[in-house]
C-alpha cells in the first residue's frame, strides 16, 4: 500500500518487476481496491467538487501499473483508460513485468476498447504478444484511419485485410461509416485498391472476398461498401462472367441495394455474353417482387432480353412476368403485362390463372387492362368503410380496496396510459384508507422504483412520471407528498438540475390534485376524484360531476381546487341543461362550474378557475367580463382563438430543413399571467433549440391529452412542434400525439390536420403507420377534413420541402383500405394542387401518379376547377409533366 500510493510509476514498475509474477499475484486485491476508490475519488472531484484524499494515490499510473503486474486481465476493465500508463511505454511495461497472461490481456484490451489495436501492434511488434482472433480486433483497423501498421505489416497483408470481408462491424466502427467520414484518399477503400492496383494485394481474391461479404447480408449501410468496393475495383468483361452464377445468387439478398447492385453487373455481362435461360429465370423471381421499382424493372428487361434469344421459353417467361404484379409501382405492373401481351402469352392457362391471383392488388391504370384481359368484370365500389372504430363506453371506478391497490400497481409499470392514471388516483380516493393494510407490495415496488428513479440524469421525459411514484410512496408510508418529493429535488453532484415542477405547470396541476387526494386519505375520508373521466372519450358527464359533488357535500368537506378545475375542464358537452336545472351552487367555484354549464353569471375573483369555466362553455363565445378579468383579449381566454398553420424551410448553411409555424388569433400579448398558461401552444414555429413560451405544455406527456378533451388543438399543435421528422426512436414519444385520434368521436381541427401531414412525412416507421392508422380511422367515422388536411399539406409540400417519397407511399396506403378511403385521399390531393409554385418539388411526380391511379379507380377527376387549370400550366417534363397530363386528359375525357 505504501509503494503503490506514496511512489512515482517508474520506481512502482521496478520494485513489482523484481518481484516473481507468482509472489505478485498476492498483492492483487490490494492494488484493485486502490484503484477502485482512486477513480470514485477522482469523479467526485469532477462533479462534485471533492477534495481527492491525500491517501489514495500520489500517481495514478503508479496504480495502473500495479494493476497490470499483479492482477488477471478477468479481474478489471483491460482497456480502462485509467489503468494504461501514459508517460511510460506499455510494451517496455510488459517486457519488464514478463506477464504470462499478455495474450489474455491482448484480447479483453480490444474487446474493451478496440482503438487499442496500435498497442496491440506495438505488443506484436516487440514478441511480446500473438494477435487477438477477435472480430474487436479488426474493429481496431475501422476505427484508425486507413494505412497498413508498418509493425505489423506482414500479419496485415496476409491475415487482416481479408477478415475485413467476414467482420461486419457497427455504429462508427465499420468500413462504411469510416469511409463516410475520413477525407478525400484516405478512406480503406482507396487504401486497399491502391495495393492491388501495385499488386500488392491478388486481385482474385479481392474481388472474391468482397462478394462473400455481400453473401453475409450485413446491415444495408454495411453492405453497400463492399458492393461500391467491388465496383470500384472495376472488374473486367471475362472477371464478371467468370462470376454470373454468384452475381445471380445474391438476387436472393434480403439487402435492396445489394440486388440492385448485382442486376447492373448482370446487365452488363448479358449485354456482352448473354446468360443462360435457365439459370438467369431460376433467380429473378425475388428481384422481380422487389420492393425496390428499378430492381423489378431491370429485372423485367433481363426477361425481356431473354425472351429475344429464347422464343421457345415465352410461355416460362411469362409466367414469371407475372409475379411482378405484386409490386406496389403502377409502372412495374404496366411493363410486366406488357412484356407478357408481347410475348402473346396472356391467353395461356397457367397465365391466366396467375393473373387471376393479382387483379386485385394491381393499381386501378392496370387493373382496367387486366380485367379486359381476364374477361372480368369490375368491382361495385363501397360508399361506406368496414373498418374498426371506438365505441363510446362508460368508464367504472373501481369497486374495492383490493382492486384500487391493483390498479395502482399496475400503474408503476405503466405510467404512459392516461385513463389508468386517472383510474388509479380515483381509486386510492376511494378506497385509500380502507386499503392501508393491503399497501405493503405498493411500498416495495414503489421504493424500488424510487431508488432507479433517483439514478436518472437529463431527462425531461420522465418528469411526469415522479409524481405518481411520489403518490405511490406517499400513501404507502402515509406520509405526505412533499416529504417524498424531497429526494428528487436534492441535487446529487455539482452540475445536477433536481427535478423542478414549476405550480402553472401542467406537473404542478397534477401534484396539486394528488396533493389534495392524499389528504383526504390521511384524514381518514373516502371520496371520489372529482375530475376522473366518465367515459372513453376523456369526458366527465355534467350529472356524474353533480353526483360526485353531493358526496362532498354530505360529507361537509369541500373538494379540492386543482381536482375541480380539471373536472371542469373535462366536462362532456351534452347533459349540461339538465344538470344545471338541477344544480343550486353555493360557493365560486360551483358557480363557475354553473356559467360552464350556460348559467348568465358574472366572474369573480380566482382569474385561473374563470377562464377554465369560459374555456368549458359550449360553444365558447367571446365574454368581455372574461376578457377584463384575465387583463386583455388573449386567445382562448375570453376570446375564441383561431388558429393557422404554415410552413416553410429553414436554413443555416449549408443544411436546410422543413419548419412548420403556428398562427394564433388574436395575438398572444407578450406577458401572460403564467396561471393562464393553458390556454397558449409552447412553440410558435419548429426550430432546433428554440425557446418556449409560456405554457402546460413545456414537458408533454400522454396525461396532458386528457386534460381538455373537447379543445385538443394547443396539445396537436405541441405535437407539431415536437417531432423531428429524421429522428427515429424505439417507442417514439411522439406517438402520445395521435393517441386521442383513436378515441371515440374526436373532433380534429386545424392543428390535428396539420399534425397529421406533417407525422406522415417521419422517417420512424412507429410514427408513420400509426398516422396512416389514424387518418384511416378518422375517415371511417366521418372525422377526416380533407381540405383541412391539404392546406396543410400543400405548405409542407410546396413551401417546406418535406421528404415526398414515404408521405406519398403512406397517403396510398390510406388510400388502399377502402373506396370510401381512396375518395377522401383523392379530394384531399386534388385541393392541394392550387397555387402551384414554379419550382415544383423533385418529388410531385409520386403524388401526381397517385392522384391519377386514384381518379380512374373511382372513374371521376378532381376538384376544385383552379386545381385542373393549376396542373394544365405544369410546365415540367419527367413523371411529374407525365402524370400532370394525364389527370388534365383524363378528367377533359370524362367530362
Amino acid at each position: 500500500m505504501k509503494l503503490i500510493t506514496t511512489k512515482r510509476a517508474p520506481e512502482v514498475l521496478k520494485i513489482l518487476a523484481a518481484i516473481p509474477e507468482a509472489d505478485r499475484r498476492a498483492f492483487a486485491p490490494v492494488a484493485l481496491k486502490t484503484q477502485k476508490a482512486y477513480e470514485k475519488a477522482y469523479w467526485d472531484r469532477q462533479f462534485n467538487s471533492k477534495k481527492q484524499p491525500p491517501e489514495i494515490a500520489k500517481d495514478a499510473e503508479s496504480l495502473g501499473i500495479a494493476v497490470l503486474a499483479t492482477a488477471r486481465p478477468s479481474e478489471y476493465k483491460c482497456g480502462d483508460w485509467q489503468v494504461l500508463p501514459r508517460s511510460l511505454a506499455l510494451p517496455e511495461v510488459f517486457r519488464v513485468l514478463r506477464l504470462s497472461w499478455v495474450d489474455a490481456w491482448a484480447e479483453a484490451a480490444v474487446e474493451d476498447n478496440p482503438r487499442l489495436i496500435q498497442t496491440i501492434h506495438a505488443l506484436f511488434h516487440e514478441g511480446l504478444c500473438k494477435i487477438p482472433r477477435k472480430e474487436a480486433y479488426i474493429l481496431g483497423y475501422y476505427a484508425h484511419q486507413a494505412a497498413v501498421p508498418a509493425n505489423a505489416r506482414s500479419q496485415f497483408l496476409k491475415q487482416d485485410v481479408w477478415r475485413f470481408f467476414e467482420v461486419e462491424g457497427g455504429g462508427d466502427l465499420s468500413l462504411a461509416a469510416h469511409d463516410k467520414y475520413c477525407g478525400p484518399g484516405k478512406s480503406w477503400a482507396d487504401a486497399l485498391i491502391g495495393l492491388c492496383q501495385d499488386g500488392t494485394l491478388d486481385r482474385t481474391r479481392l474481388l472474391d472476398a468482397s462478394l462473400d461479404a455481400l453473401e453475409r447480408d450485413f446491415g444495408q449501410f454495411r453492405a453497400g461498401w463492399y458492393s461500391r468496393f467491388h465496383a470500384g475495383l472495376c472488374p473486367t468483361g471475362p472477371e464478371m462472367h467468370d462470376r454470373v452464377a454468384r452475381y445471380l445468387d445474391l438476387l436472393r439478398s434480403t439487402i435492396p441495394p445489394t440486388v440492385a447492385f448485382a442486376l447492373k453487373v448482370l446487365k452488363q455481362i448479358d449485354k456482352t455474353f448473354g446468360i443462360d435461360a435457365d439459370a438467369l429465370l431460376s433467380s429473378l423471381e425475388p428481384a422481380l417482387q422487389s420492393r425496390q421499382k428499378t430492381s423489378a424493372i431491370m429485372s423485367l428487361q433481363l426477361m425481356k432480353n431473354c425472351a429475344k434469344r429464347n422464343p421457345e421459353r415465352a410461355d416460362g417467361i411469362a409466367l414469371l412476368a407475372s409475379s411482378a404484379l405484386i409490386s406496389e409501382a403502377p409502372d412495374v405492373q404496366a411493363r410486366a403485362l406488357d412484356l407478357i401481351e408481347a410475348l402473346d402469352q396472356q391467353n395461356a392457362p397457367e397465365v391466366q390463372a396467375k393473373l387471376t391471383d393479382y387483379v386485385d392488388v394491381t393499381a386501378p391504370t392496370v387493373q382496367t387492362r387486366l380485367r379486359s384481359v381476364l374477361n372480368a368484370e369490375p368491382d361495385v365500389l363501397t360508399l361506406q368503410p368496414d373498418f374498426p372504430v371506438a365505441k363510446l363506453e362508460v368508464i367504472e371506478p373501481v369497486t374495492s380496496a383490493e382492486a384500487a391497490v391493483a390498479v395502482f400497481l399496475e400503474l408503476l409499470e405503466n405510467r404512459h396510459d392516461p385513463f389508468l392514471i386517472e383510474c388509479a388516483f380515483d381509486g386510492m380516493a376511494r378506497y385509500g384508507v380502507e386499503a392501508q393494510s393491503l399497501l405493503s407490495p405498493l411500498a416495495k415496488r414503489a421504493s424500488q422504483m424510487q431508488k432507479r428513479a433517483l439514478q436518472e440524469t437529463f431527462n425531461t421525459s420522465k418528469t411526469f412520471e415522479k409524481p405518481i411514484l411520489v403518490t405511490a410512496l406517499a400513501w404507502a408510508n402515509r406520509t405526505d407528498f412533499d416529504s417524498e418529493m424531497l429526494p428528487f429535488q436534492a441535487p446529487r453532484y455539482h452540475g445536477h438540475v433536481p427535478l423542478e415542477i414549476e405550480q402553472d405547470s401542467f406537473e404542478g396541476m397534477f401534484a396539486a390534485r394528488a396533493k389534495e387526494l392524499l389528504g383526504f386519505v390521511r384524514n381518514g375520508l373516502s371520496v371520489p376524484m372529482l375530475s376522473a373521466p366518465s367515459d372513453n372519450r376523456g369526458f366527465l358527464a355534467a350529472a356524474e360531476l353533480l353526483d360526485r359533488l353531493d358526496r362532498y357535500r354530505n360529507l361537509g368537506v369541500q373538494p379540492g381546487e386543482a381536482d375541480f378545475k380539471l373536472a371542469l375542464m373535462r366536462l362532456a358537452p351534452e347533459g349540461r341543461k339538465s344538470a344545471l336545472e338541477r344544480f343550486r351552487p353555493q360557493t365560486e367555484a360551483e358557480r363557475a362550474l354553473a356559467y360552464a354549464l350556460g348559467a348568465d353569471i358574472a366572474p369573480e375573483s380566482d382569474r385561473q378557475l374563470w377562464a377554465i369555466a369560459w374555456s368549458s362553455t359550449v360553444p365558447p363565445r367571446a365574454d368581455s367580463t372574461i376578457e377584463r378579468l384575465v387583463g386583455g383579449p388573449v386567445p382562448g381566454l375570453g376570446v375564441p382563438a383561431s388558429f393557422g398553420f404554415h410552413a416553410d424551410i429553414k436554413r443555416i448553411e449549408p443544411y436546410v430543413w422543413p419548419r412548420p409555424k403556428l398562427r394564433v388569433l388574436p395575438p398572444i400579448p407578450k406577458s401572460v399571467d403564467a396561471a393562464l398558461g393553458f390556454a397558449l401552444p409552447a412553440k410558435f414555429e419548429h426550430t432546433y433549440g428554440a425557446e418556449q413560451g409560456a405554457s402546460w405544455m413545456t414537458h408533454p406527456n400522454p396525461w396532458v391529452g386528457l386534460i381538455r378533451p373537447a379543445h385538443s388543438e394547443l396539445f396537436f399543435s405541441t405535437g407539431i412542434f415536437e417531432l423531428e421528422l429524421d429522428q427515429k426512436l424505439t417507442n417514439h414519444r411522439c406517438l402520445m400525439f395521435v393517441e386521442p385520434l383513436f378515441r371515440p368521436d374526436p373532433n380534429p381541427g386545424v392543428m390535428a390536420h396539420a399534425m397529421l401531414a406533417w407525422y406522415l412525412a417521419s422517417a420512424d416507421e412507429g410514427i408513420g403507420s400509426t398516422t396512416i392508422d389514424a387518418i384511416t380511422t378518422l375517415v371511417a367515422q366521418e372525422r377526416f377534413d380533407p381540405l383541412a388536411f391539404s392546406s396543410a399539406a400543400h405548405s409542407l409540400v410546396f413551401d417546406a420541402g418535406i421528404p415526398l417519397r414515404r408521405w406519398t407511399k403512406r397517403m396510398a396506403e390510406v388510400a388502399g383500405t377502402s373506396d370510401f378511403h381512396a375518395q377522401s385521399i383523392k379530394t384531399a390531393l386534388g385541393a392541394m394542387m392550387i397555387d402551384l409554385p414554379t419550382e415544383l418539388p423533385r418529388d410531385l411526380g409520386g403524388i401526381l401518379e397517385l392522384l391519377y391511379e386514384l381518379c380512374v379507380a373511382s372513374s371521376d377527376g378532381i376538384e376544385p376547377a383552379s386545381s385542373l387549370a393549376a396542373l394544365e400550366n405544369v410546365k415540367a417534363g419527367g413523371k411529374t409533366g407525365k402524370f400532370a397530363r394525364q389527370i388534365v386528359a383524363f378528367q377533359k375525357n370524362t367530362s
